[in-house]
């Protein structure tokens, strides 16, 4: 049997593994739902993700099951994409059977470490204990996780990432755009100074909404928040002109009040090395890479790095 290590970044927008994508929130049900195909059951109870239906933020993700229910979609996601790259006869469930024991990484943003790192992790060592059963897309998967090992989310994604140039730097700092926050670590000597690390409620969820708030004041038409997410990738659309218009000054406004924010909060962004990483530094690279105040700033582009590094802080 086999022993697997998997990392799962359960982001406030995504939940990432090192392969896989899924959106932070679903949809629960009593009974199973007919016409759903991703549906996850677990302990009597039918779980479907849903991109409409992501949970608000919350700084302790411990308080219900929420975050279990996003662990248990990613791991289910990596196992399946780990037994369609070993399987050789493409009898998926002979491969996950075969997958038995887990190493499990998770992370928390290091400005909340000192406040939450021991709940975190009793929650999962708690929830994770004995033998966990469930189903999903019509497959089971029945394991133990042996280890369960915490980790300072986006300093780890870029410390270990052996093409960015910053992190080999004396001093810097990582801006880590997500769906919630924009939380900005000081690292210096290789270690994140997590007595200094600032988050600012500027995630990409809060862009949407006044972008899509402005898009209504001015034009009456409510958009849904994939369609900026669409202009702001560089994507095909068929709105109007003026509103692409719109959505990108919304986009530079955004960046401007996260980069003020940090100058607030004493964040020297314009002496020191910045590298930016999370989902909302790809939708917001025009504005980093044009940005005055910025010298040379690094963009970490994947967005599973995280949970890559979780994984790869497991074998060490």
């Amino acid at each position: 049997m086999k022993t697997v290590n998997i990392g799962v970044d359960v982001g406030n927008y995504d939940t990432k593994t090192s392969h896989r994508t899924i959106p932070s929130g679903y949809r629960k049900y009593a009974s199973k739902p007919e016409i759903a195909t991703k549906i996850l059951c677990y302990k009597g109870a039918y779980y479907v993700p849903e991109i409409s239906e992501r949970k608000p933020y919350v700084v302790d993700k411990t308080q219900d099951d929420q975050c279990l229910v996003l662990t248990l979609f990613g791991i289910a996601e990596e196992l399946l994409y780990m037994a369609k790259e070993s399987s050789k006869s493409g009898k998926l469930q002979e491969e996950i059977d075969k997958f038995d024991h887990i190493k499990l990484g998770v992370g928390l943003p290091p400005g909340h470490f000192n406040a939450y790192s021991a709940k975190t992790l009793e929650y999962y060592k708690e929830q994770f204990s004995g033998k966990v059963s469930f189903s999903y897309k019509n497959y089971d998967f029945s394991f133990e996780v042996d280890t369960i090992r915490l980790f300072p989310q986006d300093f780890v994604a870029v410390y270990k990432n052996q093409n960015c140039q910053t992190a080999k730097k004396k001093r810097y700092y990582i801006v880590g755009i997500g769906g919630g926050t924009t939380d900005v670590i000081p690292v210096l000597e290789g270690q994140p100074d997590v007595n200094n690390c600032v988050s600012l409620q500027l995630g990409t969820r809060v862009m949407y909404r006044q972008i899509c708030a402005d898009v209504q004041r001015q034009y009456g038409e409510m958009l849904d928040e994939s369609l900026v997410e669409d202009v702001l990738r560089g994507e095909d659309t068929i709105l109007p002109d003026e509103y692409i218009e719109l959505i990108k000054e919304g986009a530079k406004q955004h960046f401007d009040n996260i980069i003020n924010g940090c100058i607030q909060q004493g964040v020297k962004l314009s002496l020191y090395p910045v590298v930016f990483y999370g989902g909302g530094c790809l939708l917001l690279k025009d504005e980093i890479c044009e940005n005055k105040k910025l010298k040379d700033p690094e963009i970490l582009g994947d967005v599973n790095a995280n949970a890559k590094a979780y994984a790869m802080c497991l074998g060490a």
